[in-house]
This record gives structure tokens, C-alpha cells and sequence, in this order.
């Protein structure tokens, strides 16, 4: 999607991209209160769940070239694929750093202690507690890309096209980290689950602004898929504790 050397945009166009660019920022926050908070554990509750892994693939694709009949791929700039992995790399083994630093040399890391028996049964609540070195690689390999193809791609991807550059990362960021503050909730207080909240919105945010530098989802994707094996560690370690 080129965002360069475009036509002044129609009104009504304008309003279908912000239709379709709100639901994208709402939904995924919604569905996490009913798989995490209302019915977790559950047949009901793990369906919501099964539905946002769907949403965040088929809203994008359905938006996109369907909708509003724009193409997928922005041919408008060159790709910049193997510059964008040094930043991304970088950035996301100083969060991992922090992240072990924080759990070993700070309050959070006697909150994470506390909570392992909860996350362990979360953990068991979604059924991948027996697999869950697979599920760990699903959700570092597979999962990141698609959160890098929704929140990048699609809501930043869409939102700088009705706002300001600095303000549409902002606004994706935002929607990026709604759903986790909800999940860290269950497991933090809510002072530590919105500063981690905050500190994801960050990650959110300067993945987007790494995709648009380089117009490029590699970087962020690598980035994000070493930030999630740090925390698939974390689970890994509170499964073993809580079951200890």
C-alpha cells in the first residue's frame, strides 16, 4: 500500500477506511476479554480465541483487495529486507535483556513468582500445556507474522493514510497493546500490567515505525519473533514451577 504521491482521498472513501480501521483496533481487545477473563478454560471461551487467530489473517485480506480494492504489495518504493534485520535484531534482544533483568533484579520478578500456578493454568486452559514447545514455536514463528501482517501492515499500514504519520503509529501501538494489557491483567497487578502494556505499545510502535522505514515486515517480524521466544521461555519456566 503506497502512501506516497496519492490523490486527494474522497470523503466517502475516507469513511470506509475508517471503517474498517476501527474494528481492526477494537476487535482483537474485545475477543480477549471473552478467552481470557469471561470463559477461560472453556470450549466457548477457547472459540474466541480460535476467532481472533482467524480475524487477524481474514480482516486484513477481506479489507484490503476486496473492500477497498487496493493492491497488497507497494511496489511504490524498493523493499528494504536485509537492512531492516540489524535494528530489529538489536532492538529485540535489548528487550529480551531488560525483560530477564526486570524478572531477576526487580518487584516484578516475586509478582512473576506468585503467578506461575496462574499462568501454568492458563496455560493448560488453552490445552497446549502438553505440547507446548510446539505451541511456543507456533506462536514465535507463525504468530508473530501475523500480528506483524494485522498491526503493521493493515492498522498502521491503514491509519497513515487517514492521520498523520507520528499520530498513526501511536493509534496502531495502541491497538497492539489494548489486548495484551487485558491478558496481563489476569496475571499482574494493574499498575504493572499497564506499564508492561506501555511497554509493549512501544515494541508496537517502533515495529511500525521499522516497517515503514524499510517497507519491510522481515525486520519486524524477526524482532518480534525473538521478543515472543523470550517470553515462550518465561511461560515454559512458570509451567514447570507451577506444576512443581
Amino acid at each position: 500500500m503506497s502512501d506516497s504521491d496519492s490523490p486527494i482521498p474522497s470523503p466517502r472513501r475516507t469513511a470506509l477506511r475508517w471503517a474498517l480501521l476501527v474494528p481492526a483496533l477494537v476487535v482483537p481487545f474485545i475477543l480477549s476479554f471473552f478467552y481470557f477473563v469471561f470463559f477461560p478454560g472453556t470450549a466457548f471461551g477457547n472459540a474466541f480465541y480460535t476467532a481472533h487467530k482467524i480475524f487477524l489473517v481474514a480482516w486484513p485480506l477481506l479489507a484490503v483487495p476486496l473492500v477497498l480494492r487496493e493492491p497488497m504489495i507497494d511496489r511504490s518504493r524498493p523493499k528494504r529486507h536485509l537492512a531492516s534485520m540489524a535494528p530489529g535484531i538489536g532492538f529485540a534482544l535489548l528487550v529480551v535483556g531488560l525483560l530477564f533483568l526486570l524478572i531477576h533484579a526487580s518487584p516484578l520478578g516475586a509478582i512473576f513468582a506468585e503467578n506461575e500456578g496462574k499462568i501454568a493454568a492458563r496455560i493448560h486452559d488453552l490445552g497446549v500445556a502438553e505440547h507446548f514447545i510446539l505451541f511456543a514455536l507456533f506462536l514465535s514463528l507463525i504468530h508473530s507474522a501475523m500480528e506483524e501482517f494485522y498491526w503493521r501492515w493493515f492498522a498502521f499500514g491503514q491509519a497513515k493514510r487517514l492521520m498523520p504519520k507520528g499520530a498513526a503509529h501511536l493509534v496502531a501501538a495502541a491497538g497492539f497493546a489494548s489486548h495484551h494489557i487485558v491478558v496481563l491483567s489476569q496475571f499482574f497487578p494493574l499498575g504493572w500490567a499497564l506499564a508492561l502494556g506501555a511497554c509493549v505499545g512501544i515494541g508496537g510502535a517502533f515495529w511500525s515505525w521499522q516497517a515503514d522505514r524499510y517497507n519491510s515486515l522481515l525486520g519486524p517480524w524477526l524482532s518480534h519473533l525473538i521478543v515472543d521466544l523470550g517470553l515462550m521461555w518465561l511461560g515454559w519456566e512458570a509451567l514447570r514451577g507451577g506444576a512443581a
